[in-house]
């Protein structure tokens, strides 16, 4: 149960192909939406999207279960439970292809200021059975603290920014089969057969400080019916994150910086209601194709539950949440990446689930 656990911490990432980007936190509410939040981050994930969404915060929430799990597809499930419960955890990992995650943060907001405890990844595994000419395997978990702040400077502007002290075990593999082997010492069948045995030879463990920063801007309303409009920009790992090395192993990749902007379209519908129509242009001043920069999201949302719609990377985004006032919210999402150069070229879909369980301490 103990390395099952273990397991299941450490492969948790996004794939080194090109069009996955960036390592960044997704959570199931954004992802429904096709991962357009930026702007609207009006809930505790407001800490890793943009922080400036604290200075808009009014309540307290401490959230003492916060947690998900994102798969694939059936099979990454069961090869889970088996792993957690039956011991199986030489069969953990997909030996042809898998994606797979699972997240868990305790997370205090205030007015202001936000605070979580976290364990989060994702992995991408893509082996092909040992069949191809090329393995791509990048996986990693950061456990850490994040501390958020957000500094309302008028009703229309907000800044806000956030440190995180993150100790970070990631894989990253990116060879040909043969080379794999080589290096292994071992045979294709034994590599197939307990996958994890064979790739933790290429763990490497590491500590660092990622930065990140962001702002609100809200327009003026011309009338009380008039839907709000807000512009928002965030900056991720500012000046680069570099992971200090753990006597003993190599160092995590560094990770550069990103640069998103977001706008927001908010209808209110009535005291309870809301609908909520996002766009995000994530990941720019990289040279990758506009189109696959591009999300687009629309919620309806009141206080019982959420429905939800998107476009990410070319690939529609579903999802909807059941909500029990004030504190205990169940997410689900599916949404999908482009793998390939180009849009519509190679797609990856996941499922992901989120409960949240927590109370107002005050």
């Amino acid at each position: 149960m103990k390395n099952a656990i273990y397991i299941l911490v450490l492969f948790f990432s996004l794939s080194s192909k090109a069009s996955l980007l960036r390592p960044s936190y997704e959570f199931s509410r954004a992802t429904g939406m096709g991962n357009a939040f930026i702007a609207l981050a009006d809930d505790a994930t407001s800490i890793f999207y943009n922080p400036a969404a604290l200075a808009k915060n009014k309540t307290f929430h401490l959230h003492i279960l916060d947690t998900q799990l994102l798969v694939d597809g059936i099979d990454s499930l069961d090869r889970i439970k088996n792993a957690v419960f039956d011991g199986k955890t030489d069969k953990l990992i997909n030996p042809n292809k898998q994606s797979l995650g699972l997240g868990i943060k305790p997370t205090l907001i205030t007015p202001y200021f936000g605070l979580s405890v976290y364990s989060q990844g994702f992995g991408f595994f893509e082996l092909n059975s040992l069949q191809g000419s090329n393995i791509d395997v990048f996986a990693y978990n950061d456990v850490g603290i994040a501390l958020a702040f957000g500094i309302p400077f008028s009703d229309y502007f907000s800044f806000g920014f956030g440190i995180r002290a993150v100790q970070r075990s990631s894989i990253e593999v990116n060879k040909t089969v043969s080379e794999l082997l080589a290096e292994l010492g071992m045979n294709s069948a034994t590599v197939n057969n307990d996958p994890w045995t064979a790739l933790q030879r290429y763990t490497g463990v590491g500590y660092g400080f990622p930065l990140n920063a962001g702002f609100l801007l809200t327009l003026p309303q011309v009338t009380k019916s008039s839907p709000m409009i807000r512009f928002a920009g965030t900056v991720e790992n500012i000046g680069g994150t570099s992971f200090q090395k753990v006597s003993g192993a190599s160092a995590p990749s560094q990770l550069a910086p990103s640069y998103h902007f977001g706008s927001l379209l908010q209808y209110t519908l009535n005291k309870d209601s809301v609908l909520n129509i996002t766009t995000d242009f994530k990941d720019q001043f990289q040279g990758i194709l506009f189109l696959k920069t591009l999300h687009l999201g629309v919620e309806f949302h009141n206080k019982y539950f959420g429905l939800r719609a998107g476009l990410s990377e070319g690939y529609a985004t579903y999802g909807f949440s059941l909500e029990f006032p004030p504190h205990t919210k169940l997410h689900f999402s599916s949404y999908a990446k482009e793998l390939g150069e180009k849009l519509w070229e190679k797609q990856e879909r996941f499922y992901q689930v989120q409960l949240i369980v927590g109370f107002n301490p005050w």
